[in-house]
């Protein structure tokens, strides 16, 4: 299954410090709150795995007070996620899939899982 546009959004609690956005991503202390955005110009879902492509880039927005933005590449990532693996691992984040093509636009609800990357892609586990 191959489609033109795929978002996905993930809404995800990190670990972090009180340095840069960038820097709390990346770091590791007190619960806050993000969401992920990841956008792919095309995408593949087989035995239960995710995979989209043309994703060089993982937009954040601190939900707190301060409200910061930021990206960072994919790879940061997949280093934030192993960072927080056992939060992770004990409670799968949900995130919304919305696909978007010439044929028309559908949005599922996923929780996603063991993610793993390429310089422009990103593969999770998924349970709907």
């Amino acid at each position: 299954m191959k489609y033109s546009i795929l978002i996905l959004t993930l809404v995800l609690g990190l670990s972090t410090l009180a340095a840069s956005v960038q820097d709390n991503v990346t770091s590791g202390s007190d619960s806050l709150e993000y969401l992920f955005v990841i956008t792919g110009d095309s995408g593949t879902y087989a035995d239960s795995k995710l995979t989209l492509s043309g994703t060089p880039i993982v937009v954040f927005n601190y939900l707190g007070s301060t409200r910061e933005v930021g990206h960072f590449l994919v790879g940061t990532f997949i280093e934030v996620w192993q960072k927080n693996s056992s939060i992770y691992n004990a409670k799968p984040p949900n995130g919304t899939l919305s696909v978007l093509s010439e044929k028309g636009s559908g949005n599922a609800v996923i929780a996603v899982s063991s993610p793993s990357a390429t310089l422009s892609s990103i593969t999770f586990d998924t349970k709907f």
